[in-house]
């Protein structure tokens, strides 16, 4: 069995490779979003814990003046509430869920391909049986890009998410283009011997 980490592998493990890679980048992507969200929520959460025990507390009651202590309580009840309101809107508990349920999804994915990549460079399967796992990975893939359309990425968490995992992209892409060049080669000297 031919090397297949050598300068031109087969257009197949390119392809491998490239959803490996892909997949990393989903996973980053929906990690860097669940953190963010758990931020947000933690955020308006101690601001409500803290507004709610500044009102039950009694240091509103220092001020003299009823009225002042009437529209001070009525404001900071009513900041918890917005507060608590939009907890409830955003919904941050199941986006969370929703990413991290993702992310795992592309993370498995990177590892099938890692393994589909190792045990056919030990030549524990062939070609034909490599191809055969690599469309069960991409059925795997599809499934993942069709619940991520339910957790959005902003474009931050994608530049993030790419920027983490940069260098294999760009090699994949490297190693993309030469295995085309690779290709055209071999087709033209095909169409040269056959003329």
């Amino acid at each position: 069995m031919t090397n297949i980490m050598n300068e031109h592998p087969s257009n197949l493990i390119v392809q491998i490779q490239e959803i490996h890679c892909d997949s990393k980048i989903g996973k980053s992507r929906h990690f860097i979003a669940a953190d963010r969200k758990a931020k947000y929520h933690k955020r308006l959460g101690i601001s409500i814990i803290l507004i709610s025990v500044f009102v039950g507390s009694t240091i509103i009651s220092q001020f003299e003046d009823k009225e002042i202590q009437k529209l001070i309580m009525s404001i900071l009840g009513f900041l918890a509430a917005c507060l608590a309101a939009m907890q409830t809107f955003f919904n941050y508990s199941k986006d969370i869920e929703n990413h991290r349920k993702t992310g795992n999804l592309y993370l498995e994915i990177a590892r099938d391909c890692d393994n589909l990549i190792s045990k056919f460079k030990d030549g524990f399967i062939t070609k034909n049986e490599c191809q055969i796992e690599f469309e069960k990975i991409l059925k795997n893939y599809k499934i993942a890009n069709k619940e991520e359309e339910i957790c959005p990425n902003s474009d931050k968490d994608y530049k993030k998410a790419y920027k983490r995992n940069k260098e294999n992209k760009e090699r994949v892409r490297k190693l993309k283009n030469d295995s085309l060049y690779k290709n055209e080669l071999q087709t033209e000297e095909n169409s040269a011997s056959v003329n």
